[in-house]
């Protein structure tokens, strides 16, 4: 499990820093493309700042932040994956920290997050935020943490 855990959180940073590395070259700024039936947005947007630009003025505050928050989620992430069991727990850490990754490096390298995809819906204020993959596995592996701490309370 331990090779498998290692080997997802490796293959969803190539992932994610791939698309940013297209989205990068092949995207501009302005520009938006609709794809499944134009559900979906794919754009160029450098985030600065955290989710939804909170504390966007100040870029290294947010750099330092995210990267003392991985720190400790490292160091749990080796801990765990030296237990028996406890799979769920073991993939939704190497989801979390394959994004939390990706999103710091940006953060290092680039000085910005780059987020490239976003929803059509009606709430305008929705379809203006603008997500990555990253930000997706951050919330699938809090999610999977989340629904596992549930499960266990129940017991």
């Amino acid at each position: 499990m331990t090779a498998l855990c290692i080997g997802l959180l490796i293959g969803l940073l190539i992932t994610d820093m791939g698309a940013k590395r297209y989205v990068e070259r092949n995207i501009s700024p302005r520009e938006e493309i609709p794809v499944l039936k134009g559900k979906i947005l794919v754009r160029h947007v450098r985030n600065e700042g955290m989710a939804m630009n909170l504390l966007e003025d100040y870029p290294a505050a947010v750099k330092w932040l995210s990267f003392s928050a991985i720190v400790p989620m490292a160091v749990l992430y080796v801990r765990q994956l030296r237990k028996k069991g406890e799979n769920i727990e073991k993939v939704s850490l190497s989801l979390m920290l394959g994004g939390a990754i990706s999103n710091l490096y940006d953060r290092f390298v680039r000085k910005y997050v780059v987020d490239y995809f976003g929803f059509r819906c009606s709430l305008k204020k929705l379809e203006n935020i603008t997500f990555n993959l990253a930000d997706v596995f951050i919330f699938a592996g809090a999610a999977g943490i989340l629904l596992t701490e549930i499960l266990k309370k129940r017991k």
